[in-house]
């Protein structure tokens, strides 16, 4: 959680605004970083795509320092990364499409993965003294990305053949690493066990599988959402479960509260109705923020406690259920998610995954870095 004094001080400053804040904790990425590296005594790969998980890229990278590697998805993102990590290997988890982004990742010394024949192509077709870095992606039961087990020997035998080519890594990814024991995942294992067979340095495993022991002790892990305190895991597996910490505090004031009667109606729809006399606050964030339309309800955390979401998401706008607390609570602030209402909680509760709502900040709210 954010210390005291650093959310004084934004509070005093946005007292008289809509107070649509996020606080993002560097300490915390540390700290989650160095559990990670606790986890796994292999390389980890920091993987910063989609805006560092919605946590913001300029923010997120120096603090991400001591990991072996950065991933992110699009040509566009390891550009951005490239101008705040200048000497880190990068790789682009969807490789590259066409002449001008192998080109671009050649120049800019990006790793590329290479799941599909038009890729080899490209490679192929580089006229260049410097080399890349592959990474050969196999399907192992995903059905995503990545070539079949069955053509491994050949696809090897092609980028072997290619001068642009320097090493070449194996790469592959769990579909259920949150299921241990599912058959889709133990197929997995095995298929991953006979890619190491073959002698190729390789990355197999996710946050997930890191958390759940799945990862291979010499491997490069991807880690992605758990570096900002999240777990993918099942209910009752979530990040404190493992000693991560909530690396992104999000927060809103209520801009107005009032006083309904039993019968009423709030909201668009009408689709909640007062059992009882109560009060409710409107809050000053919505879907156009990033706090998704839902048919299912959360809460917020108010002076410590719970509470209810009600009615239906507006664009700017929530409803919660302020009749048990002091009357007085215009210009309060409230916890949307972080600190001691964990992400995790508040997407189980809309029947979302927590990525979601961390992708799903939009630039209308106010971000900080703090420590």
């Amino acid at each position: 959680m954010p210390k005291q004094n650093n959310l004084n001080n934004h509070q005093s400053s946005l007292h008289r605004e809509r107070g649509t804040t996020a606080y993002i904790n560097t300490t915390h990425i540390r700290h989650n970083l160095n559990v990670f590296k606790q986890l796994h005594r292999g390389k980890v790969i920091a993987v910063v795509k989609a805006d560092a998980y919605g946590h913001g890229l300029t923010r997120v990278v120096p603090a991400l320092s001591a990991c072996d590697a950065f991933a992110v998805a699009t040509i566009e993102e390891a550009l951005e990364l490239r101008e705040l990590a200048a000497d880190k290997k990068i790789l682009l988890l969807e490789g590259v499409f066409n002449r001008y982004e192998m080109n671009k990742a050649i120049e800019q010394r990006f790793d590329v993965v290479v799941h599909q024949d038009y890729q080899i192509g490209l490679l192929q077709e580089v006229n260049s003294p410097a080399e890349i870095d592959v990474w050969l992606k196999i399907d192992t039961g995903m059905n995503r990305l990545g070539f079949d087990k069955n053509e491994l020997a050949d696809k090897l035998a092609e980028l072997k053949a290619i001068d642009a080519v320097a090493t070449i890594r194996l790469m592959s990814h769990f579909a259920s690493s949150d299921l241990l024991n599912s058959a889709q995942t133990q197929t997995q294992i095995q298929c991953n066990s006979w890619l190491k067979s073959l002698g190729h340095e390789y990355s197999f495993s996710n946050t997930g599988a890191v958390l759940n022991q799945l990862a291979e002790p010499d491997e490069w892990a991807r880690v992605g959402v758990g570096l900002f305190g999240i777990s993918p895991l099942a209910a009752g597996y979530w990040g404190h479960t493992y000693g991560l910490k909530p690396a992104m505090h999000l927060t809103a004031k209520i801009i107005s509260s009032k006083t309904i009667t039993a019968g009423a109606l709030v909201g668009y729809g009408g689709n909640f109705m007062a059992k009882h006399d109560m009060r409710i606050g409107i809050v000053g964030i919505g879907y156009a923020d990033g706090y998704p339309w839902s048919e299912h309800g959360s809460s917020v955390l108010l002076d410590g406690l719970k509470a209810p979401v009600i009615g239906r998401v507006s664009m700017d706008m929530i409803a919660i259920d302020i009749t048990n607390f002091d009357h007085q609570m215009t210009g309060k602030q409230v916890t949307i998610w972080g600190g001691d209402l964990p992400i995790e909680s508040v997407a189980e509760d809309l029947k979302l995954i927590p990525y979601t709502l961390s992708c799903g900040i939009t630039r209308r709210v106010k971000f900080y870095a703090i420590q």
